[in-house]
């Protein structure tokens, strides 16, 4: 997988030299205005930013600070490049959040060789940023297990002559809070390797149908012992380029999250259309709706505003389907009403026939 790279410059053949210097190497996509970056760098996601300063609309140095102010950006560097050379407008880029500053014309290697530097901190940076947010996360997500495998056994080893169906129910316990543990470590293990680019997706030419309803089968247990419906509506002969079982798993992961916040014979519409040339599937659900303070956050674990009231696992799935749509050039949008309900929409390339 590519490092994402977004230029911004309103002279097209400014964005054509770019492209063509960085394109071979690295995943490019291009922005004519501050406006357009803004709204584009958030689904992009982009390793670095090449940002021209002057433009119409918002400046470099506002789309700069704009950028900065996004959190899901936090990682993301962001190197200016214009014909302003004065020391106090290279200081004006810095204090808007810039990490570098390069004044044109300049030289197409030494392009190069400071975007794979900046690439290499910001992998760096990421890496460490991971590992911290991790410990953190497993700091409050094992509590509860531990104490589910803990507590049995100290009480299996002081009554030696207990019941034998008190022995198996208390063992239960055990074994269902080892497999919590167990599937914690196998998620937390799995979104490291996917946001390291170092998670293999398998991708073909697969029908949408087959895999909802493979996903919706799965959920199934989990939806009828809290009673909820599964309803579909899907557009026949969708089909996708995709790796079959990790887009299940997206899908999955959305289901689980919409019978986890339903209300006790709720229902869960499940949806799949064409529009244009993106392929769309929605979950609703009729919950009570998500914190506007937490949206922004919703597809980052390691950042939820509110960690101690999220339910168990959940940001570390959303944040899996969040990686697997991304891998394929996909994204997931978000809409919430409180006390009304929440609809994700998955949105992929349609194949082309």
């Amino acid at each position: 997988m590519y490092d994402r790279i977004l230029i911004v410059d309103d002279h097209p053949d400014n964005l054509e030299i770019l492209e063509d210097v960085l394109g071979d190497d690295y995943e490019i996509a291009t922005a004519a205005s501050g406006e357009e970056a803004l709204e584009l760098a958030e689904t992009f996601r982009p390793a670095l930013i090449l940002l021209d300063i002057m433009m119409p609309g918002i400046d470099g140095y506002e789309t700069c600070r704009r950028l900065r102010a996004t959190p899901s950006l936090r990682h993301t560097k962001i190197m200016m490049i214009s014909a302003k050379a004065m020391v106090t407008e290279r200081l004006q880029g810095y204090e808007a959040g810039a990490d570098d500053y390069m004044t044109k014309p300049f030289d197409l290697e030494e392009l190069r060789e400071k975007v794979q530097v900046y690439l290499r901190l910001r992998s760096l940076e990421e890496l460490d940023a991971l590992k911290s947010d991790v410990l953190s996360l497993l700091s409050h997500e094992t509590a509860t297990p531990l104490n589910g495998l803990l507590g049995p056994i100290q009480i299996l080893r002081e009554d030696p002559e207990m019941e034998l169906a008190e022995r198996i129910q208390l063992l239960d316990m055990v074994y269902d809070s080892a497999m919590r543990l167990h599937t914690l470590y196998q998620k937390v293990c799995k979104l490291s390797a996917m946001r390291a680019g170092q998670w293999r997706f398998v991708k073909q030419s697969v029908t949408l149908g087959e895999v909802i309803q493979d996903a919706v089968i799965k959920a199934e247990p989990q939806a009828n012992k809290h009673q909820i419906e599964m309803k579909r509506i899907e557009t026949d002969d969708l089909t996708v380029e995709a790796d079959p079982l990790q887009m299940q798993e997206a899908i999955i992961a959305l289901l689980d999250n919409a019978i986890q916040v339903s209300p006790p014979a709720g229902c869960i519409t499940i949806r799949a259309w064409q529009e244009a040339e993106r392929i769309r599937i929605s979950v609703h659900d009729q919950g009570t709706g998500i914190n506007p303070a937490y949206l922004p956050h919703i597809f980052e674990p390691f950042v939820n505003p509110d960690i101690g009231h999220h339910k168990s696992g959940q940001g570390i799935s959303l944040a899996m389907a969040h990686e697997i749509l991304k891998a394929h050039n996909g994204d997931i949008e978000v809409d919430s009403t409180p006390e009304t309900g929440t609809t994700f929409t998955l949105s992929l390339p349609g194949v082309s026939s």
